[in-house]
C-alpha cells in the first residue's frame, strides 16, 4: 500500500520500500509542532504569536510564525502552551529572554476536532499532547482511529463551516478527495 507522507497529507507513514510502498506504521489525521515567539529580547518584546495582522508587516516575525498565525485563524491548531526557549546565564541566576508559545497543527478542522475530543477516550500515549518543549502531535494509528467513539465527538464546528459551502462544493470536493485516496492505493 503507498502512502503519500507531505504536508497536504492527512495518512503518513514512517517507512517505505525501494517501490514507495508503505511498509511502516500509518498515521491517521497526524499534526505538526509549530511554535512562534510570544516575547523576549530576541524580538524586541513583541509578540510573534499574536492573532491579529498588525505584526505581519514587522521584520522579526518568521514567516513559519506568519504561517502558524493563519492556521491558527483557520481553527487548524491545538494550544500545548508556553515554556522559555532562550535564556542568559548571569553566573548566579538565569533570565529568561525568550518565550515560545507551542501549537499542534492539522491539514483540516475536522482532525483538529477529533484529535481534541478522541485523545482523551483512549489509553497511552495519544491521550495527552505532551509539554510544550515536546508536543505530541502524532496521529492515530489504524487501531486507535477504530476505538474512537464517534458518538461522544461533537462536530457542529466543523458542520457549521460545511452549512456555508454550496453543495455542489461540497461534492466537487468531496470527489476529488476520494480520487485522491484511491490513488494513493493503487
Amino acid at each position: 500500500m503507498q502512502v503519500l507522507n507531505d504536508a497536504g497529507d492527512d495518512l503518513v507513514c514512517t517507512q517505505y520500500d525501494g517501490d514507495g510502498n508503505c511498509i511502516g506504521q500509518i498515521y491517521i489525521f497526524s499534526g505538526s509542532d509549530k511554535r512562534c515567539r510570544s516575547d523576549g529580547l530576541t524580538i524586541g518584546f513583541d509578540n510573534c504569536c499574536k492573532d491579529d495582522e498588525y505584526w505581519f508587516g514587522l521584520g522579526q516575525c518568521k514567516e513559519e510564525e506568519r504561517q502558524l498565525a493563519t492556521s491558527k485563524a483557520e481553527g487548524l491548531c491545538h494550544y500545548i502552551g508556553r515554556y522559555c526557549s532562550q535564556e542568559i546565564d548571569l553566573g548566579f541566576t538565569e533570565i529568561c529572554i525568550e518565550h515560545k508559545k507551542t501549537y499542534c497543527c492539522f491539514n483540516s478542522k475536522l482532525s483538529r476536532i477529533v484529535h481534541e475530543q478522541g485523545r482523551p477516550q483512549l489509553q497511552g500515549d495519544i491521550s495527552n499532547w505532551g509539554d510544550p518543549e515536546s508536543p505530541n502531535c502524532r496521529g492515530f494509528t489504524p487501531e486507535e482511529f477504530q476505538m474512537l467513539d464517534f458518538s461522544r465527538i461533537d462536530l457542529s464546528e466543523w458542520y457549521g463551516d460545511i452549512e456555508v459551502k454550496a453543495q455542489d462544493q461540497i461534492e466537487s470536493e468531496m470527489q476529488e478527495s476520494i480520487e485522491n485516496h484511491y490513488n494513493k492505493f493503487e
